[in-house]
């Protein structure tokens, strides 16, 4: 997508009434192989960031679900249909990847509830989602209207201090945690893993985008471009918890 992209603006800058097809091409595949460089370097680093940490994630996923679940207990007794209705271990599961807490089967007083309790233990928790239903009437098996307007209401006051970001979907709401900043020994190690290879493709993308006539002022543009971007890409949040 880059490198057609790139080909493009050098057509466009170079004029449509002669294009210079080559430039353009040789241009578009730099800032392909720059691009490609990036997320490279980027998407090995997290993977080598992964495999060092010596964590089995399978189990470290399932231990996640089974805490959520261990929270979550006490309000099976305050459900209604006690001992018929909701239950943790149907209600809570995992869904791609992601912790998912089912509302339906409560009501607004015990889904506000819950709500409160996720927020009391929000230490012990990261990235959950609530499926709320859509606060109306649709049918026999839709949540109660009650539920999506309970939740969304204690959400708002206290999803900021437990460090929650609030993205809020048709039928669901999903808490994703706002992350912890990296320390300055974090940021140092990815500054310089990063660097060099960041610096390299965007000094090299914008100097033949520049072309010829500003082919100085073009790498100059892409070094500084590139150092911020590593300055930038250092600093991403952990939002694992």
């Amino acid at each position: 997508m880059v490198a057609v992209m790139g080909s493009f603006i050098v057509i466009f800058l170079s004029g449509l009434d002669e294009p210079d097809v080559s430039k353009a091409v040789r241009s578009g595949a730099v800032s392909g192989l720059a691009a490609s460089v990036i997320v490279t370097t980027f998407a090995l680093h997290r993977l080598r960031e992964q495999s060092t940490s010596g964590k089995d994630m399978a189990s470290i996923r399932e231990a996640e679900l089974s805490k959520v679940r261990a929270i979550l207990s006490k309000i099976e007794d305050i459900a209604p249909g006690q001992g018929t209705g909701w239950n943790v271990d149907e209600q809570v599961r995992r869904d791609r990847g992601v912790l998912v807490v089912d509302l339906h089967g409560l009501d607004a007083a015990s889904s506000s509830a819950l709500t409160e309790r996720l927020l009391e233990r929000r230490s012990d928790l990261g990235r959950l989602k609530l499926i709320t239903g859509r606060g109306e009437i649709t049918g026999p098996d839709s949540a109660d209207p009650g539920i999506r307007p309970a939740v969304l209401q204690r959400l708002k006051i206290g999803a900021r201090d437990a460090e929650w970001q609030l993205i809020q979907k048709s039928s669901s709401v999903v808490l994703r945690p706002m992350g912890r900043a990296p320390t300055p020994k974090q940021w140092a190690t990815r500054f310089a893993v990063f660097v060099i290879p960041m610096t390299g493709a965007m000094t090299l993308a914008f100097r033949d985008l520049a072309g010829s006539s500003f082919e100085e002022q073009g790498m100059i543009f892409g070094a500084a471009a590139g150092i911020l971007m590593t300055g930038l890409l250092s600093s991403y949040r952990d939002r694992t918890s």
